[in-house]
């Protein structure tokens, strides 16, 4: 168990050894509830990840253009859209 100390707006730290079991990146959002007088934040998943054939697709995509010019996003949409 970790100490906190609560502190300007009512913001806490949360624990190195915490992040890490719970894999917690800067910039991802939780959810925050309350069970009794617990707070408990869960981390929220508001995309979803790639699937395996999906990263699959992409690594051709990555492979295919080395040595070329790089896509911007429209073709790069359109080139998703014939694998």
């Amino acid at each position: 168990m970790g100490i906190v100390k609560v502190r300007e707006k009512y913001q806490v730290t949360i624990p190195e050894d915490v992040r890490e079991k719970i894999a917690c990146e800067v910039g991802e959002y939780m959810s925050v509830e309350t069970e009794g007088s617990r707070i408990v934040l869960k981390p929220l998943v508001l995309e979803e990840k790639f699937s395996p054939e999906e990263v699959a697709s992409l690594e051709k995509i990555f492979q295919k253009q080395q040595g070329s010019k790089t896509m911007n996003a429209e073709e790069f949409k359109k080139h998703l859209e014939t694998l």
